[in-house]
């Protein structure tokens, strides 16, 4: 017998079977487009997000639609940037906007700045320069112009270079100092410089992008308003000098010393020279205040190696005598005479062999470790500068050098003799005697087995070309020493450094890099690019890169100022 339903059950039952039917798919935008009316807003977001970020195209729709709501800005924009979605540009450019809304604008911009969306400047120009606007808005403005500069921009740009550190966070100056060297705006030189001792409260600075953005300006604009700055006739430089008390111990010449090795210039050797050879007292306030004595102290070290560094970079004879006489100065510390020897090596002038052998021929005392140690560096400076071929002075050289050897072999056998002999309280004294002396040994095997390369490749620029893949780096480095120095074939000569770029040896690299500066132009540009980036992914690992990675922007810089077949000629000779 069947049974009937009950009306009420039946009924029951139809509610449920068409409830089921009517039901949208919880996994589809639709299901949760319905929620965003609904106290369940916030999970529809969510919902909605994932969904984005997983490219489906009606989640950014109903995002899209979701923002024009003008509620629960934040999370949206977050769904936006999750999708990448190319429509959401837009919406994010009006967020960018909203004043009302800091977080968001700057989710919004910083999301523009990842998609690379370089068409609204504009817009970006406009927030930038919104002094009411919240300092993230701002910041992030200033990153999207720093990525792309317009040219119409120049003016906002140069007021907020201009500002002051203590009004407007330090950052905005050096990404306005940014956008204005790729636009190469000569107008913003002199505040480009004077950035260049420009501080916060808090001791930050933008001191590097300043500079990168000088050296994509280029030398015509930038060197005479440097040396101007050199000379301490920058008026606005000085007067903050003295505010801040640094207008003596050396630091301005240092700065600005620093930007003439970027941009090489014969205009620059006699006025640096001149700088080289000011020397300072420190005043009886300052030597008795222990810290400004310090500061005094390292600001006039700072200032000599700087100055030698971009004497050498220039590649100018009239710089041998200079440096030489810094090198032999009796009165000098370690660090001046060290530098001196060290910038005559990238310096590259035979000229400073013959004064260079007579110091190398002084014999310092056996108990004397800072004199041995110059004298190891005028060995090795030397050989660098050799070309192979004065056969009579390579002679005295290698003579003075074999009785260097002989002697430093003596005492090593006496402190062996004496470190076995050495009672156990005595043996790691004894130990540290045998340490210094193999040092010393194996300095003056360097300077011997360059010599013997030096003879052997002579002139022959394939032959030096080949010794960048010795297996010595000491070997490698003296090619790359040679090669940057050679007047001829410099098109062959750049082609073969920038090749060997990738040199895992850091020291060894720091002459290529050298030489490429000198020798190559624009067309090394993507090579070098190339390297660039890989050592900026490897300095997330490795922090030592960071400088290295900074090193070839500059490098970038300038070789963009070098049209391709307009490498850098020798150097003025003396007489120039």
């Amino acid at each position: 017998m069947v049974r009937l339903l009950r009306p009420a059950a039946l009924a029951i039952g139809l509610g449920l079977a068409l409830s089921a039917c009517g039901q949208t798919d919880p996994n589809s935008p639709a299901h949760w487009v319905e929620k965003l009316k609904t106290g369940e807003r916030g999970q529809a977001i969510r919902k909605l997000t994932e969904m984005a970020e997983a490219k489906n195209a009606e989640a950014v729709d109903a995002l899209l639609a979701a923002f024009k709501e003008k509620r629960d800005q934040y999370e949206i924009v977050i769904g936006l940037a999750k999708s990448g979605d190319k429509r959401a540009v837009p919406a994010l450019v009006e967020a960018l906007q909203d004043t009302s809304d800091a977080k968001t604008a700057q989710l919004a911009g910083a999301t523009l700045l990842e998609w690379k969306v370089g068409d609204h400047q504009d817009v970006y120009l406009n927030v930038a320069a919104n002094r009411g606007a919240e300092k993230e808005m701002r910041y992030v403005a200033l990153q999207l112009l720093a990525e792309f500069p317009p040219a119409n921009g120049e003016a906002t740009l140069l007021q907020i270079l201009a500002g002051d550190p203590d009004l407007q966070p330090i950052a905005f100056n050096g990404l306005a100092a940014e956008a204005l060297g790729k636009l190469k705006s000569t107008k913003a030189v002199d505040d480009l410089i004077f950035c260049m001792w420009l501080d916060d409260h808090l001791g930050r600075n933008e001191v590097s992008k300043c500079r990168l953005a000088l050296n994509r300006i280029g030398p015509e604009a930038v060197v005479p308003k440097i040396i101007e700055t050199l000379d301490r006739k920058n008026r606005k430089v000085e007067a903050r000098a003295r505010k801040f008390k640094f207008h003596i111990g050396g630091l301005v010449e240092a700065k600005s010393a620093e930007l003439l090795g970027d941009m090489p210039s014969a205009d620059a050797v006699e006025p640096l020279i001149a700088a080289l050879g000011r020397g300072e007292e420190a005043p009886a306030d300052v030597m008795s205040d222990p810290k400004r004595a310090n500061a005094f102290i390292m600001g006039s070290v700072q200032k000599a190696i700087s100055v030698a560094n971009a004497l050498a970079a220039i590649g100018d004879d009239r710089a041998v005598d200079p440096l030489v006489t810094l090198a032999a100065a009796k009165d000098k510390a370690l660090e001046y005479k060290l530098t001196a020897v060290q910038q005559l090596s990238y310096l590259g002038s035979p000229k400073a062999i013959d004064p260079l052998l007579k110091l190398y021929a002084e014999e310092p005392h056996q108990l004397d470790p800072v004199s041995q140690g110059f004298r190891v560096q005028v060995g090795l400076t030397i050989v660098n500068l050799f070309d192979g071929t004065d056969a009579k002075k390579m002679e005295a050289f290698e003579k003075i050098t074999d009785a260097a050897l002989a002697k430093v072999d003596g005492w090593l056998t006496e402190a062996e003799a004496k470190a076995a002999a050495a009672p156990a309280n005595e043996k790691k004294s004894a130990g540290q005697d045998v340490r210094g002396y193999k040092e010393w040994k194996s300095n003056y095997e360097e300077i011997k087995t360059k010599l013997a390369v030096v003879r052997a490749c002579n002139t022959d620029l394939m032959c030096w070309i080949g010794k960048l893949d010795d297996p010595q780096s000491t070997v490698r480095m003296l090619a790359a020493y040679r090669l940057s120095q050679t007047k001829e074939a410099r098109n062959t000569v750049a082609k073969a450094l920038v090749d060997h770029i990738g040199e895992a040896d850091l020291d060894v690299r720091n002459v290529i890099v050298f030489g490429i500066d000198r020798t190559a132009d624009a067309s090394a540009i993507p090579a070098i690019e190339k390297q660039r980036n890989l050592d900026d992914e490897a300095s997330k690992k490795k922090k030592d890169l960071k400088g290295v990675v900074y090193t070839f922007d500059l490098m970038l810089a300038r070789l963009a100022n070098k049209p391709a077949g307009a490498a850098a000629p020798p150097a003025a000779p003396a007489s120039a």
